[in-house]
């Protein structure tokens, strides 16, 4: 651990009443590379300080690069002065409390930790030699060290450390693509030496049909089911929602809300996720079900919220001042797997869409779980079984719960993956039905 843990006493301290610290210092190594050149190597290493006031029923949030003592004073002044200039209003509530349980302590990669520039150029350049001059390579290779630290004025100090390692590969040839994502807390665990051969695989040579129209079944692989699932849950599964009666799921607990083929769970110390101990607020992030069979069973929770969940906070509150707003939101969501391989769910689908990748997955409309997302890198046609075509790249607009209520099957092997506004979501490929679908 990098942090002081004496300089977040002192801003504490310096601070006041009602404050929060969340600290984190973060060194990260990235190559980027595109048509199989290195177009960038890059390394950095910084401190995010993010600070929540609340005094009298005022609330002031702030962030800064530093704990020096000059900086944090300067802030504190600036956020005290912010605090009088704000009317008195009634104080923050919360409904419950933490979990009273140890948060669970993710295993640090030293793998991860020690990774240098040659090692990210070594994985870079067995995937190049790998396509040979058959394609074109670009994405890029990141490995990060997060040291964080969650602290307030009631003597609240929380710390851990998280490593992470990624690959995006991306190979273009003759007018299409095919990409490849792997992450994972250790370095070690990421295989490299057949990333060539599935790019290449998915470049097979096969001739472009002309765009469908109308209504058919679609299969998604993994990482077009990881955005699915995870912009689902953060519309859907956040108790703020839940009890306001703003959601998809208000008012269904315990009711039908998928297929019954869908098992869904937030556990942030499955290692089939990327771990973590604690959210913002300092609390243990608890497993919990969400969908179960297709069944309601549960949202996640803040401290604000607990109150929806019994009282205890799942561990699901997010950063201050976040850009995707302050409510509770899902953090590590696994879907279980099927039993099915993907020729089974391709002779499933019998003649349709596959999709490889799913990207821009955007919100229309909250309560209706309405989105708009583009297929992007592998998007073929099936016919009686088989992928016979490419297929062009698609907008598809659709209601998320209409298509998680009509899966047929699931696939038996999931992959992890990452959202900007989630730590991980771990998914199978989905067969789904016809019905919620018009290309």
């Amino acid at each position: 651990m990098t942090i002081d843990s004496s300089q977040v006493q002192a801003a504490l301290e310096c601070f006041g009443t009602g404050a929060r610290l969340e600290v984190s210092e973060e060194k990260v190594g990235l190559l980027r590379y595109a048509r199989s050149r290195v177009t960038a190597q890059h390394s950095e290493q910084r401190m995010r300080v993010r600070i929540r006031l609340e005094r009298d029923g005022r609330i002031v949030i702030g962030a800064l690069e530093s704990l020096e003592r000059d900086a944090v004073r300067a802030l504190a002044d600036h956020l005290n002065h912010e605090l009088t200039a704000l009317p008195a209003g009634q104080p923050q509530k919360q409904t419950g409390t933490a979990y009273a349980g140890e948060p669970t302590k993710p295993e640090v990669s030293e793998a991860t930790r020690q990774a240098e520039a040659a090692e990210r150029f070594a994985w870079f350049d067995t995937v190049r030699k790998g396509l040979d001059d058959k394609a074109q390579l670009g994405g890029s290779i990141r490995h990060e060290v997060i040291d964080r630290v969650v602290a307030d004025d009631s003597g609240l100090f929380r710390e851990e450390t998280l490593t992470k390692a990624s690959l995006q590969a991306i190979a273009d040839h003759d007018g299409h693509s095919a990409s490849v994502r792997r992450v994972h807390r250790d370095a070690a665990q990421i295989r490299v030496d057949d990333v060539a051969e599935r790019l290449l695989a998915s470049l097979a040579p096969l001739p472009t049909r002309e765009p469908f129209s109308g209504q058919c079944r679609v299969v998604f692989r993994p990482q077009a089911t990881i955005p699915l699932l995870a912009t689902y849950g953060y519309a859907a599964l956040g108790a703020a929602g839940f009890a306001e009666n703003r959601t998809a799921a208000a008012g269904r607990l315990a009711s039908p809300i998928t297929s019954d083929l869908i098992t869904v769970v937030d556990d942030g110390g499955d290692p089939d996720g990327l771990p973590s101990g604690f959210d913002v607020e300092g609390s243990p992030r608890v497993r919990t079900p969400l969908i179960t069979k297709g069944t309601l069973a549960g949202v996640v929770s803040n401290l604000e919220h607990a109150g929806v969940t019994g009282g205890v906070s799942t561990g699901h509150g997010v950063p201050f001042g976040w850009r995707f707003g302050a409510e509770p939101a899902p953090s590590h969501l696994l879907m279980a797997a099927g039993d099915k391989s993907e020729e089974d769910l391709l002779a499933g689908c019998d003649e349709g869409l596959l999709v490889s990748r799913l990207d821009y997955l955007r919100v229309l409309h909250p309560k209706d779980t309405l989105v708009t997302g583009t297929t992007r890198d592998a998007t073929y046609w099936v016919k009686d079984g088989k992928i016979v075509a490419w297929h062009p790249p698609v907008r598809l607009t659709f209601r998320m719960d209409e298509v998680l209520d009509h899966i047929v099957a699931v696939g038996a092997e999931r992959e992890r993956g990452e959202q900007t506004f989630m730590e991980s979501i771990t998914a199978p490929s989905l067969l789904v039905d016809a019905g919620p679908f018009r290309l």
